[in-house]
């Protein structure tokens, strides 16, 4: 009868050790939670640099396009007041671009433009992105993000950046 007994205390202790315990289950959790956490602090990142890229090839194609409109016409594409892209004259901002240099010019994105200017003799240009105050200007993580080579040097203008001749910077 003791070996009977026994055993079934045995078999008690193991159908107890089959589950896990509150705590077990909570630790889990929390390493999962703090994961998920450092995934998304992470992706966000990734995004706004990821933005930046883009935006500086963007507009680095479209210096080289510009720079071989020069050296075609002897002076860049003339605009002597900013002319702002959106989606009815996405090609036409620049003008001469299309179709001679380029089948199309890119998109800024969403609730911003390409912006372009050139001085009155079309000597110096500007190309920038440009994104409206009333748009919340361009976002903190993403200007944190563009190079100081970008940006014009006017702290009031932390809603645009871009590219320009060598004289442009000053448009």
């Amino acid at each position: 009868m003791g070996a009977g007994v026994g055993y079934a205390t045995i078999i008690s202790i193991m159908n107890k050790s089959r589950g896990f315990t509150i705590v077990e289950l909570l630790i889990v959790i929390v390493v999962i939670a703090i994961l998920a956490a450092i995934t998304i602090v992470a992706f966000n990142g990734i995004q706004e640099r990821s933005q930046v890229a883009r935006a500086q090839s963007d507009m680095s194609n479209m210096q080289k396009l510009v720079e071989l409109y020069r050296g075609d016409n002897s002076t860049y594409p003339l605009a002597s007041s900013w002319v702002f892209q959106a989606t009815s004259n996405r090609n036409t901002f620049i003008p001469g671009l299309v179709p001679e240099y380029a089948s199309a010019l890119p998109l800024a994105g969403p609730n911003a433009q390409y912006i372009y200017r050139t001085n009155s003799t079309g000597t110096e240009f500007k190309i920038m992105r440009y994104r409206a105050a009333v748009n919340g200007g361009i976002p903190s993580g993403e200007w944190n993000n563009v190079p100081a080579s970008m940006k014009d040097g006017n702290a009031s203008n932390q809603d645009r950046y871009g590219v320009w001749s060598s004289g442009g910077l000053s448009l």
